[in-house]
């Protein structure tokens, strides 16, 4: 299957945030090599993405629906979002950086469910 690395790197970032949220919510510091590796494996993620898109046939990718278009803009918002929380949180950090990981977690997650869908959908590769 073509998109295992994207798979492997998106599930980890998963598990990963949905560990780092969990301390959030108990409100225990994050470590911040944690934090990094949920960021490094988030981008690797979605550069494996973009690489998948960048190798398929012609028609392949269209085929898919928007789904595959979707995924991956959910996925960048949920990178941006990560990436902006602490520089919104900073006045009224609990109540704005609650909301603010509210949002990257929904889109994360939304994104990753489509593009597992959209994984699920493409042909097999041809050996």
């Amino acid at each position: 299957m073509q998109g295992i690395p994207s798979i492997t790197l998106f599930g980890a970032s998963v598990a990963l945030g949905s560990f780092l949220g969990w301390q959030y919510l108990k409100r225990v510091k994050m470590s911040p090599t944690l934090v990094g590796l949920h960021l490094v494996a988030g981008a690797a993620g979605i550069e494996t993405m973009v690489m998948l898109r960048g190798e398929l046939p012609e028609g392949v990718a269209a085929g898919a629906g928007g789904i595959g278009n979707i995924a991956a803009i959910l996925l960048v918002a949920a990178m941006l979002t990560g990436f902006l929380t602490p520089l919104i949180a900073q006045k009224r950090p609990r109540k704005v950086g609650s909301t603010a990981l509210a949002v990257h977690f929904g889109a994360g997650l939304l994104g990753y469910l489509l593009l597992l869908a959209w994984l699920a959908g493409l042909p097999a590769p041809v050996l």
